[in-house]
């Protein structure tokens, strides 16, 4: 059409059509999707569009891209959240992260159903209570760090497989001093809470699968808490051994939170694996790319991999999820990022 009034032509933008722009939203949600998914350099992501479809452009266009996805996301990233403060079930981690060459953390909340990443240069409290809010009302599988306690979740089971971890580490010292420097009361005590800890997390894999029943499993608590007040009756003379023995016997440190997982039904896991699992995509990107240059382009990454992991639990396109909200940004129906069962049920009467 031609206007009267400043003598220019007018185009109508066609369906699926992004304003203005020589690419559209099918190439740009490809580019995203090689960037968060296969971790390629955004360089990577121009050649391989110029060399295999002959679409040339900057590396800082795919730059964009990214930064234009995660503008456009930032309502269901805010949703994402929102479901996290409101999950039955939450694990939740953090990593090692670079921002410009600064230390600073990716901080994770997540279950089986979404994923939610969050980028900040601190690691304390304040961080934990932004993403989880002050009185989260769920269940939360972490490890020992302190700064989650400000969130005052329902109830809180430590991470299993760090403490198994810690009494490997702690026997193999021991095995590598001399013998007349070795304390054998506390080898004996790594070994078996080496074989303690695997028995509990053994357990909570067979309840878990439907081989035992949940009360049945349930039942085992006060027998585990006797044979770990067993175990831990007696002081041991190496430090790390005796912090451990009293960490996991202290009511106000680990004592209290090593066997709600078998207190809470559902699926609740004795281990933080979820998380850990959760946090190796992105460690990888950390290692490939060193980290973001900006705070704004690491919440970008954020929103992102929030956006993507949740589309991949949910069983979602993820390239006609990112096209969806290039195209419609905070008006995305939520049906393209969650499966129609876990859609609040509307009235339409």
């Amino acid at each position: 059409a031609y206007c009267p009034s400043c003598r220019r032509e007018v185009f109508q933008t066609a369906p699926e059509e992004l304003r203005n722009c020589s690419i559209g939203p099918v190439a740009k949600a490809m580019a995203v999707y090689l960037r968060h998914e296969f971790n390629l350099s955004y360089r990577n992501v121009e050649k391989l569009f110029s060399s295999l479809f002959g679409m040339p452009f900057v590396p800082a266009s795919a730059m964009a891209f990214s930064g234009q996805c995660a503008t456009s996301g930032t309502e269901l990233y805010a949703d994402l959240q929102r479901k996290v403060r409101a999950a039955r079930i939450i694990h939740g981690d953090e990593t090692h992260w670079r921002i410009d060459g600064k230390s600073a953390q990716l901080w994770y909340a997540g279950n089986t159903e979404i994923d939610f990443f969050h980028a900040d240069f601190s690691r304390g409290s304040d961080v934990a209570a932004q993403i989880f809010g002050k009185s989260f009302g769920g269940h939360l599988v972490a490890d020992s760090y302190a700064a989650y306690n400000i969130i005052s979740p329902k109830s809180r089971q430590t991470c299993l497989a760090h403490l198994l971890r810690k009494a490997k580490e702690i026997s193999e010292r021991i095995r590598l001093l001399p013998e007349t420097k070795q304390d054998p009361p506390s080898l004996h005590f790594c070994t078996s809470l080496i074989d303690f800890l695997r028995t509990c997390c053994a357990l909570g894999q067979q309840r878990n699968r439907g081989e035992i029943p949940f009360q049945k499993a349930r039942e085992k608590i006060p027998e585990l808490k006797q044979l770990r007040d067993e175990l831990c009756c007696n002081s041991l003379r190496d430090e790390e051994a005796e912090n451990l023995r009293k960490r996991i016997s202290d009511p106000n440190r680990d004592g209290e939170q090593l066997f709600v997982f078998l207190e809470v039904n559902d699926g609740m896991e004795p281990t933080n694996n979820h998380a850990e699992q959760a946090l190796r995509h992105p460690v990888i990107f950390r290692k490939i790319c060193f980290g973001n240059r900006s705070l704004e382009g690491a919440q970008h990454l954020a929103v992102n991999l929030s956006i993507l992991g949740t589309a991949k639990r949910q069983d979602q396109d993820p390239i006609d999820l990112i096209k969806t909200i290039l195209l419609k940004g905070a008006n995305t129906p939520l049906e393209k990022l969650y499966r129609r069962e876990n859609l609040p049920v509307t009235n339409s009467s």
